[in-house]
């Protein structure tokens, strides 16, 4: 009987450092709907470490001049959804905001840097590399109370582009992580997050920008790292996330706003490797022999064993 509970001690323990399964870090390309694994609807994730924040469907859901729209034509600050993957083993965040068209983008015309002269007479602009005041922030927050849509917890970090280029980081097309510093709002309602980069966080240096958004790489994709240190916090139990894009020097076009919505991942999918089944079996069946050994006296096995 004690070799079979150092067996049961011996399975437990192994059961202890067995991992559980985790998804693949996610590769970007800046496609979102393919690097976020959207399902056939659009509206989630195959993948159980993605939530999808959907916003809208309408393509030209923020203002944008007459001549746009009769060309079929469609602003890239119009955000579609946004995707958010985790991978807790490397502690990382994943962002994707899926605009129509290519994000930043400000006439439309899949060439940012390269204005339609329309939009140039009518005194806009569309620098390339996300310059001028064009800008691109996703503002993140840790869950401390109920969270409610109409009570969010304020940004305690800012991730992407500034709109103030003297807030601008090391990164790809000036991209930063930064602490969030509130600003008097200058722009209008729901604007205030993209002059709100505060001091760059150093635990955050490996961050980056995975591309300039371009008709090859449409979406504005990035990756936090140190995650849970940034926000000190566990990701797993849920943050809010908001976004805010477009630029006063667009003239013609609108700016964009999602809302904070509370971010989940379905924990109920991690599932356990087949190692850890097999040693949950042999465990069960290492319980149960020695269950039998005790509530049988030898006298009356007749000289059987145990199953």
């Amino acid at each position: 009987m004690g070799s079979r509970l150092m067996l049961a001690c011996g399975l437990a323990a192994a059961l202890l450092w067995v991992p559980t399964a985790a998804a693949d870090p996610i590769t970007l390309t800046g496609n979102v709907a393919q690097d976020f694994s959207y399902n056939a609807s659009g509206t989630g994730s195959t993948n159980p470490e993605v939530d999808i924040i959907q916003h809208s469907n309408i393509p030209d859901h923020i203002a944008q001049p007459q001549w746009m729209t009769s060309s079929g034509l469609v602003s890239g600050w119009n955000i579609n959804n946004v995707a958010v993957g985790y991978d807790p083993t490397s502690d990382t965040l994943y962002v994707g905001v899926k605009t129509f068209g290519v994000a930043g983008n400000v006439d439309g015309n899949g060439t940012p840097g390269t204005p339609d002269p329309r939009l140039t007479a009518d005194g806009g602009t569309d620098p390339a590399n996300f310059g001028g005041d064009k800008a691109m922030a996703i503002g993140i927050a840790p869950v401390t109370h109920t969270f409610t849509a109409s009570n969010p917890p304020e940004p305690t970090i800012v991730a992407g582009v500034p709109g103030h280029k003297a807030e601008a980081g090391s990164g790809l097309d000036g991209f930063t992580v930064a602490s969030y510093a509130p600003v008097a709002n200058t722009a209008g309602p729901n604007y205030d997050l993209v002059t709100s980069f505060g001091q760059p966080l150093a635990a955050a240096a490996g961050s980056r920008l995975a591309f300039d958004p371009s008709s090859q790489h449409p979406g504005f994709e990035f990756t936090i790292t140190n995650f849970s240190k940034l926000l000190g916090y566990n990701p797993l139990n849920g943050f809010a996330l908001s976004v805010q894009d477009g630029s006063v020097d667009s003239v013609v076009t609108g700016k964009d706003y999602v809302p904070s919505t509370l971010v989940t991942f379905p924990q109920e999918q991690r599932i356990p490797e087949p190692a850890t089944w097999m040693a949950w079996l042999f465990l069960a069946g290492a319980g149960a022999a020695v269950r039998c050994r005790r509530s049988t006296p030898a006298s009356s096995r007749g000289g059987k064993s145990c199953p």
